[in-house]
């Protein structure tokens, strides 16, 4: 049974509800423990206060160096991390090997950020002289997805602590397991214990993250949900909300395009994470006669073609969706 809570640098049993997650290409179990409580995500909360008020008054340089050897470290890490991603949702491994890499690559692209929209600015004209700073917000709540579990949240986390913030972050219980290895690379760089706590579980641990004393939310995840949270925030716009909401919008193709390059896009689209990103494609919007049956005629020719398989077979395409309710959705869709 896994740790499923992580406070001030220390992992612990979660205090709520058993739960599990199984690699839906296998069946096995993947990961499986107590969910956090209500009273561990408020602890949680709580280190994250106490941990942001010396993170977020040392020097950029400081917290900067940090997050490299972070990157450093999931270097390290990245084979170990593709593994878990591929044992939770069934990801190929060559997805997951690129996802990992993203995730190291994300720490350099957001130093880069920071350095360009943050840093400190002077300027001086025939009135005075004028000085632009930047101060923390203070703790965030990072909501991770299921179908990129390391590279979404990661990209949320690393720019926030950059930024002098500490986050609380609550992984999906669809794909909990590389938290782990996220959190052992950041002590091993040499994060403050605090500045980044972790609590596992599903809706009741999330319920319980969104009324505690936080200052931002940080999500990556599906409408409806998004939709939820900027409801349950309205009336507080000094909670900071970051919402990438997921949608699949149609591809439109129409003639003269070329029928081989056409469906070969569409394939890519729709297949691609086993239609589990955001960009994927669900519809195809073509126009009706010969042209367009043929396109459709090389779409399902691709389709037949794909090769299906785990992390093991290294030719696949794509793998399993995250979980049999999925797949029940899909079907019924």
């Amino acid at each position: 049974m896994a740790k499923s809570v992580y406070i001030d640098g220390r992992w612990s049993d979660g205090g709520d509800d058993w739960f599990e997650k199984t690699n839906p290409a296998t069946g096995d179990t993947s990961w499986d423990g107590q969910a956090s409580s209500p009273e561990q995500v408020t602890d949680a909360v709580r280190s994250a206060r106490e941990a942001q008020l010396d993170w977020g008054r040392r020097p950029q340089h400081d917290r900067t160096t940090v997050l490299e050897r972070y990157a450093e470290e999931l270097t390290k890490r990245s084979g170990d991390i593709s593994a878990a991603i591929s044992s939770d949702m069934g990801k190929t491994a060559w997805e997951a090997n690129g996802e990992a890499g993203a995730m190291a690559a994300k720490v350099g692209i957001s130093i880069k950020a920071q350095v360009e929209r943050a840093g400190v600015s002077f300027s001086e004209s025939a009135f005075g002289s004028t000085h632009l700073t930047h101060r923390p917000h203070g703790v965030m709540a990072v909501f991770g997805p299921f179908n990129f579990p390391g590279h979404l949240p990661n990209g949320h986390i690393v720019p926030a602590l950059l930024a002098g913030n500490a986050c609380v972050f609550k992984p999906s219980e669809l794909a909990p397991s590389v938290a782990h290895i996220m959190a052992d690379a950041f002590a091993d760089a040499g994060l403050p214990e605090g500045v980044l706590n972790i609590v596992q579980g599903g809706r009741d641990t999330g319920a319980a993250l969104l009324d505690g004393d936080i200052n931002g939310l940080l999500f990556t995840g599906s409408a409806q949900t998004g939709l939820f949270f900027h409801k349950h925030f309205a009336g507080r716009p000094e909670v900071i909300l970051a919402l990438e909401m997921g949608g699949n919008n149609p591809l439109i193709v129409w003639d003269p395009a070329d029928v081989d390059a056409a469906a070969d896009i569409s394939a890519q689209s729709a297949f691609l994470t086993t239609g589990q990103r955001c960009s994927c494609a669900r519809r195809v919007i073509l126009p009706k006669g010969q042209w367009g049956d043929q396109v459709v005629d090389a779409i399902v020719d691709r389709a037949k073609a794909l090769r299906i398989g785990d992390a093991s077979d290294v030719d696949a395409f794509m793998g399993p969706l995250v979980s049999e309710h999925a797949a029940q959705h899909a079907t019924d869709f």
